[in-house]
């Protein structure tokens, strides 16, 4: 009986150990089915490995332990808080793009293979800090440091979202569905090039908030940045990594020669946004019917090529020596590029006629934002950008161009004859979408066509088209006027009371005093500072009815609400200025006595109008 209790002693221990093997082996198999299960899933994380994460209550069964470890430890060495302060909020598992865990360095080559890894988010109960890591810990990188609670990537304005999107679709040629955006980062960037102008560039010095944003497509990343509102979008080429630079030399600088060629214009004007390796059949240029001719399969690039006004790129085809180039099919001349045949546009949606003192007007609608701008050029060289709909005229834009500019742009709309095109549309290809409509305006007519077939234009249209674009993207005229930029939020004076005309808020300047001015309906004109306890230098004044009525038709005749809540900063620098806050029942436009010979002369007209009212009032 001993002996058999001991033999199945035995045996039952040999069942086990087989057991364990077994399931050893299943282990490591199913293993290896998750590695190539996950490499084959979507990139984004799916809902059930995302997960809040309550103090005190970490899954214990899913998130590994280790690597929780090494993130803390890391974040403490860093910021020299407790470990103990610290804890994981919310994780999830990833699959990254590249060895770089989608966190590349300026100038880092980072390996292009699926990384399965984890993305963590810690809080001390203050700030916020991101980690990406691959399985196993091995690797990490903080995505994110020093970050406040509501400056995440979820916190980026949906319209800088749109615009970067779009920007990065038309660079990689890439649908935006095939684009995550992997980090935002609000910043204040030093000049209104956004910290990224060239020596060729004259750049507003002024204080511009807005974004840093990295754009994340497979195998590349491009970082941009843009404004508080994305209505500036401009790409750090510097810190972004794109397929491009793959492009052999030698291709790159025989494609350019050969753009050159095919556009007219310098290969300084010329840039490469995109480039893939491609097999192309090559062979039968040359052939005519009936000869028979045999194609052969070609290893190379498909290259694409911008200019600046160029909504789509020429797409270029090399060998892999750059010794052979074409221009693909649809970008030949001899192509399916035909002239549009255009259409009238309806009586109903035609636009305003234009205003007496405006030379030439843009409106904007459609593409995948589907928000609709419109954007004035004046007689005075101010072009003045709006969003149609925005009740906070948030986004309003107020750049200058040179009066010489102005009249050359007008010559051309004379010798181009713009008014053969009057009241015509171009339409997009049938089942199009997305695609954005411009309707152009003069004091001849209108023009309405799209950036699908911008092309396809007429020659003389495409002309008017392409000086728009180049008058509306050219620096301004005077790099001192400072550039109009909105008035915070924060910084706005209370409206007008009802018997309120107008008023002007001064402040600053050596004394540093604060005085509040403003012009009621029956002629008054009442003077305080602003924090004199005893009202001690109040004084009231008055000007006749009759100069009142003047005064408030000026104000409407030179469209003061086109300013409304915009700021003419100072130059960088200055100190010791005045500062002045006009307010009208249309608006409030903020100014100083430094710049302010530099106005529009519209806005000039209003301010020179109001101090001639201090001078005669008694």
């Amino acid at each position: 009986m001993k002996e058999s209790l001991g033999n199945y002693s035995t045996n039952n221990q040999a069942r086990i150990f087989t057991a364990l093997v077994l399931t050893g082996i299943l282990s490591v198999g199913s293993g290896l089915t998750f590695i190539k299960s996950s490499t084959a899933a979507s990139l984004s994380p799916s809902p059930e490995t995302t997960n809040e994460v309550i103090k005190g209550n970490l899954k214990q069964n899913k998130l590994p332990r280790p690597i929780v470890n090494v993130v803390l430890q890391d974040l403490s060495q860093r910021t020299k808080i407790s470990r103990n302060k610290l804890q994981i909020i919310n994780y999830s598992q990833q699959n990254w793009r590249n060895g770089c865990l989608e966190l590349p360095q300026p100038d880092e080559y980072c390996t292009q293979a699926i990384v399965p890894g984890w993305r963590f988010v810690v809080s001390d109960g203050r700030q916020n800090w991101v980690y990406h890591t691959n399985n196993n810990g091995r690797s990490f990188r903080l995505a994110s440091a020093n970050t406040s609670t509501n400056n995440t990537t979820t916190q980026l304005p949906q319209s800088v979202k749109n615009q970067v999107l779009q920007a990065a679709s038309t660079r990689l040629q890439q649908p935006i569905s095939r684009l995550n955006i992997i980090q935002a980062q609000q910043q204040t960037w030093s000049d209104g090039c956004l910290g990224l102008g060239n020596a060729n560039e004259s750049c507003i010095r002024a204080v511009v908030p807005g974004w840093r944003v990295v754009v994340a497509a497979v195998g590349q990343t491009l970082v941009y940045h843009t404004d508080q509102t994305g209505s500036a979008v401009r790409l750090n080429e510097k810190a972004s990594q794109t397929s491009s630079q793959k492009l052999p030399q030698q291709v790159r600088d025989a494609v350019l020669r050969q753009a050159s060629q095919v556009s007219g214009l310098p290969i300084s004007a010329l840039n490469i946004v995109a480039s893939k390796q491609k097999k192309f059949a090559r062979g039968c240029e040359q052939a005519t019917y009936p000869n028979a001719c045999d194609q052969i399969l070609v290893s190379g690039w498909e290259v694409f090529v911008k200019s600046a006004n160029r909504i789509r790129p020429w797409v270029f085809l090399s060998d892999e020596s750059g010794s052979q180039i074409q221009l693909a099919g649809r970008d030949r001349p001899n192509g399916n590029k035909n002239n549009l045949t255009p259409v009238p546009i309806p009586s109903n949606e035609l636009p305003q006629p234009l205003d007496r003192n405006v030379v030439f007007r843009q409106i904007s609608s459609g593409g995948l934002a589907g928000s609709t701008y419109e954007t004035v050029l004046l007689d005075d060289g101010s072009l003045i950008r709006v969003k149609i709909g925005d009740a906070n005229d948030s986004e309003r834009r107020v750049r200058r161009v040179s009066l010489q500019q102005v009249q050359q742009f007008q010559q051309l709309l004379t010798s181009t004859r713009f008014a053969q095109f009057k009241n015509l549309s171009y339409p997009a290809p049938s089942g199009a979408a997305d695609y954005i409509t411009y309707t152009l305006t003069s004091p001849e007519g209108t023009v309405r066509y799209n950036n699908i077939s911008q092309d396809q234009l007429p020659n003389n249209l495409r002309t008017v088209v392409k000086a728009w674009n180049r008058l509306r993207n050219s620096p301004i005229s005077d790099s001192n006027t400072g550039g109009a930029v909105p008035i915070p939020a924060n910084e706005m004076p209370s409206p007008l009371d009802r018997d309120i005309v107008f008023r002007q808020i001064s402040s600053g300047g050596f004394t540093g005093r604060t005085y509040e001015t403003v012009l009621l309906n029956d002629g008054r004109l009442i003077k305080v500072r602003i924090g004199d306890a005893n009202d001690s230098e109040r004084s009231v004044r008055r000007i006749s009815p009759q100069q009142v009525r003047q005064f408030q038709k000026l104000v409407e005749r030179s469209r003061f609400g086109e300013f409304k809540n915009l700021s003419y900063p100072a130059p960088q620098g200055s100190a010791d200025y005045i500062t002045y806050t006009l307010t009208s029942k249309e608006g409030t436009v903020r100014y100083n006595d430094i710049s302010q010979n530099k106005l529009p002369n519209n806005l000039m007209q209003v301010v020179q109008a109001w101090n001639q009212i201090g001078s005669i009032a008694q």
